[in-house]
């Protein structure tokens, strides 16, 4: 049977609350420039199945004041704002599969659809206004994650931390100021208990999720080992059986 999608939730800038939760088709969210300030911002996108799998991708979108806007990923269209964005590729609702092809679909969605329905309105109705609010460059940021990593295999934490964690916080650590905290030179990252319970538990009040779910205790030692002896840290290593303590 094919996994069908359950619900698709949308956060923005790093809110612990979805910005809004779709749960049937057609899976939109209108994205109004004049509700952002200027600058850039963060889109995730979660993508949830009825045989449990999900999907996690983050995008990063600008707003500026002016009085053009070109948005999209893989061609830049000139439009107008507000813009309705399909979160879903309209291919992975043809798919046949038992599951989400990861191959054909391994970035779910693949790109951002703008759907410029009504932009001659749009002009027609703001076109007189001296200054109006624009969206540009909606676009995927690399590496996102997804769901639960076989446990087969070696255990790579900088590959895994790659897959999971970078997306919020950085190939190299750093973060996003104001948005996801830098793990490099973090001086928490010294309070073992403070990091296996973030990790597993999540943030409550925070964009950060719980992991403990989604992978496994060697898994998440992995990843906790390598964030407290990267980028200049060393905070010493945890085990599988610290990680088990904390469940």
């Amino acid at each position: 049977m094919m996994a069908k999608i359950t619900r698709v939730e949308v956060y923005v800038d790093g809110a612990s609350e979805p910005f809004q939760v779709l749960t049937e088709e057609p899976f939109k969210v209108r994205l109004d420039p004049a509700d952002f300030a200027e600058g850039d911002h963060f889109l995730r996108i979660a993508v949830h199945y009825d045989n449990g799998e999900y999907y996690d991708h983050l995008y990063t979108f600008t707003v500026a004041h002016r009085n053009e806007a070109y948005a999209g990923h893989l061609n830049r269209v000139p439009m107008g704002a507000p813009i309705d964005v399909d979160l879903i590729d309209p291919m992975e609702r043809e798919a046949t599969s038992s599951s989400p092809n990861r191959v054909l679909y391994a970035l779910l969605p693949v790109v951002l659809f703008l759907f410029i329905g009504g932009v001659a309105a749009w002009f027609n109705f703001f076109g007189s206004r001296a200054a109006s609010d624009v969206m540009t460059q909606i676009e995927p940021i690399p590496t996102p994650s997804q769901g639960r990593t076989p446990a087969a295999g070696p255990v790579d934490g900088a590959a895994l931390y790659a897959q999971h964690c970078s997306v919020c916080h950085g190939p190299s650590g750093k973060g996003q100021p104001g948005v996801f905290p830098a793990l490099a030179g973090n001086p928490n990252l010294a309070d073992t208990d403070l990091v296996l319970n973030t990790i597993l538990h999540g943030r409550p009040g925070t964009a950060m999720p719980p992991w403990g779910p989604r992978l496994s205790d060697e898994e998440i030692a992995a990843i906790v080992n390598y964030i407290r002896s990267s980028w200049g840290n060393d905070f010493g290593t945890v085990t599988r059986e610290d990680v088990a303590a904390k469940r």
